[in-house]
């Protein structure tokens, strides 16, 4: 078993070899295009973060009506996770955000 794991590092090891790049060929790139690329991407980051959340607080508020009285405190507690999560979500944009302008 060890002999075969040795052979398929090996062949990823020579397959990361042939996918090196010695250098970049063409592209114009400058702080403008490098920021707009940040900007798009967590955009992107806060679209799908944000929705994820509030499928979560839907399946956490309804996991909370349908709870018995022991578990309330647990779902309870992960509602209120999940809406830290929120903030955290936004601030970590927020914070993107004024790195960003100041450049």
């Amino acid at each position: 078993m060890l002999k075969l794991m040795g052979k398929f590092l090996s062949n990823i090891g020579n397959s990361i070899n042939l996918l090196a790049i010695s250098k970049l060929d063409g592209g114009n790139y400058n702080i403008d295009s490098i920021l707009s690329a940040i900007k798009t991407v967590t955009d992107w980051c806060l679209r799908i973060g944000i929705a994820m959340a509030g499928v979560s607080l839907v399946v956490g508020f309804i996991m909370y009506a349908v709870a018995d009285v022991d578990r309330k405190q647990h779902v309870k507690q992960r509602i209120i996770q999940t809406m830290f999560g929120i903030v955290g979500i936004i601030l970590a944009i927020s914070l993107v955000n004024l790195i960003i302008s100041l450049f």
